[in-house]
């Protein structure tokens, strides 16, 4: 890849590979506007190489996930102050969901246009990392088949996970954008 967007909670593993670089050129992460974020200083060449592996981790998918039932559903709407999650502002004495210790779900998030297009939200969920099934019907790109804890969901877009608790407790769900959290765009999950 030569780029990648992260939304905020969202986090990337990333493996460079500096054995062609050359001590003297300027090597960094740059953001879209062109500021450099994390620089590189090449300074020792003599290192061990390494051949980067085909695959990384043991990670995959299971038809057993792919064919569970959506069991949950939730509706991403709005902006500003005027943000909800399935037409809900955030109640803390209020459940909206439960789900079984150690059972795997499949949730289905949806983020609904509202009258300017939408924007995009970053779904996180508290106490368990999840898969991605699936981003409007399609396998998420290779860069998003590993463990997630939070996610982007484009307006108009739904996107599948399968999600496991293991540990008992009431668990938050919210769009990480902190001016849509604390105007009430999150909900609670029991897990049981």
């Amino acid at each position: 890849m030569e780029e990648i967007t992260l939304t905020p909670s969202e986090r990337a593993e990333i493996i460079i590979d500096f054995s062609k670089v050359d001590g003297n050129e300027n090597i960094a992460l740059m953001n879209e506007d062109g500021a450099t974020l994390l620089p590189f200083e090449i300074t020792d060449q003599t290192g061990k190489n390494m051949d980067i592996p085909d695959e990384m981790n043991d990670f995959s998918v299971t038809e057993e996930e792919k064919n569970l039932p959506v069991t949950k559903e939730i509706e991403l709407f709005g902006m500003m102050d005027q943000v909800t999650i399935n037409g809900k502002k955030f109640d803390p004495e209020r459940i909206d969901f439960t789900q079984e210790q150690g059972v795997t779900e499949v949730w289905e998030i949806y983020n609904k246009p509202d009258m300017m297009g939408g924007m995009i939200h970053p779904f996180h969920i508290h106490g368990a990392q999840f898969k991605i099934l699936s981003r409007n019907g399609e396998a998420p790109p290779e860069n998003e088949r590993g463990w997630k804890d939070s996610f982007s969901v484009a307006p108009d877009e739904t996107v599948k996970i399968a999600i496991q608790f293991k540990n008992k407790g009431i668990y938050m769900f919210h769009c990480h954008i902190l001016e849509h959290e604390d105007n009430g765009m999150m909900g609670q999950v029991k897990v049981e």
